[in-house]
């Protein structure tokens, strides 16, 4: 079935806390920028910042949730990964959150991924390149069947996985 983009997730907008308050910073929810997922592996498990509950509360941060998909929207556009635990991001990212009655979340994150070029391709701004929420309206994507997008993205998700060792096993060789 045809869908815009937009229509089978949410978008979720980011933010960062002020980082003139260190009551915001060095708690135990990780915060999510860029540099922390553009490896072109699938998940991310390691932020290189932290903020508070606080900071959390005090700031246009949204926590994402396991499962859902952060999107590099601005200047580096394009960089996707999936979330395997509640983590806060910054205004440069979308957390995208699958409606589940629509599309799978695994579905979600493989359909995004192919449909990067599109995005790079339909970006805004004149000193950076940016993805807004009208770039995610003006995509068609076919969806097919729950069953089909179950198994689709088990076959990519094994593959990914496999990449993602292989890659580590050379990093240990190189080491």
């Amino acid at each position: 079935m045809k869908y815009k983009l937009s229509e089978v997730m949410d978008l979720i907008g980011g933010g960062t806390p002020k980082t003139t308050k260190p009551e915001y910073w060095d708690g135990d929810i990780p915060w999510l920028s860029v540099k922390d997922f553009n490896n072109d592996f699938r998940f991310v498990y390691e932020t290189e910042k932290h903020i508070t509950e606080l900071g959390l509360n005090n700031s246009s941060t949204k926590l994402l949730k396991a499962g859902d998909v952060i999107i590099s929207a601005r200047g580096t556009v394009g960089e996707i990964a999936t979330i395997p635990f509640p983590m806060a991001f910054n205004q440069s990212c979308y957390g995208l959150r699958a409606k589940k009655e629509i599309v799978t979340a695994d579905f979600l994150y493989y359909l995004i991924k192919h449909n990067i070029h599109v995005l790079k391709k339909n970006t805004h701004g004149s000193v950076f390149d940016t993805i807004t929420r009208d770039t995610f309206a003006g995509i068609e994507v076919d969806i097919p069947d729950m069953d089909s997008q179950t198994k689709i993205a088990e076959i990519l998700s094994n593959i990914d996985e496999k990449i993602e060792v292989n890659v580590r096993i050379n990093e240990n060789l190189a080491a």
